[in-house]
């Protein structure tokens, strides 16, 4: 039985596949046995597998490429989000000579939700940074076996009101 921390999950395109099927079904009610024929049957179908693969690859190093950027930005994202905050304390600090702190009040606390929002969505972007390396070892490992099709119906839901495990804080 499988566990479902332990499901692999794999996306093909439907279109090779369909068209392999019927293939496979002209070979199958064809009632003549022309074994040349055949031949250039299976060959045809050993080769639209070999393109299948071969797009599966390049799809797979695309979304790694893609998915490598991703820590990169969120750097940047949270720095711009601190030099933001920075420039709006010393300009207020600058501004509030003649105005009260009761006036910034409402300020201070929609900034201070913001920054636990972002906190919130970096710790959620670290977990999925985990899982995403989890199941990019698990699919390289050689035992891997394919889940069965209707797994990949099913989609799994984060609670939005619970935070994300992670292994480290995060400061700002």
């Amino acid at each position: 039985m499988v566990r479902e921390d332990e499901g692999e999950y794999e996306l093909i395109p439907v279109a090779p596949m369909r068209r392999l099927e019927k293939r496979l079904d002209r070979l199958e009610e064809s009632s003549v046995f022309d074994s040349r024929g055949i031949f250039k049957e299976v060959i045809n179908i050993v080769r639209m597998n070999q393109q299948l693969v071969d797009e599966l690859a390049k799809s797979s190093d695309a979304l790694r490429i893609e998915l490598a950027k991703l820590p990169g930005k969120l750097d940047e994202l949270i720095t711009n989000l601190k030099d933001l905050i920075s420039f709006i304390k010393t300009s207020g600090e600058e501004e509030a000579v003649g105005v009260t702190q009761e006036a910034f009040k409402p300020l201070v606390n929609k900034l201070d939700e913001m920054v636990k929002t972002n906190k919130m969505i970096s710790e959620k972007n670290d977990s999925m940074l985990e899982l995403l390396d989890t199941i990019s070892r698990k699919l390289k490992s050689p035992t891997a076996r394919p889940m069965p099709m209707r797994r990949l119906l099913t989609r799994p839901t984060i609670p939005s009101t619970q935070p994300l495990k992670t292994t480290k804080p995060i400061k700002i």
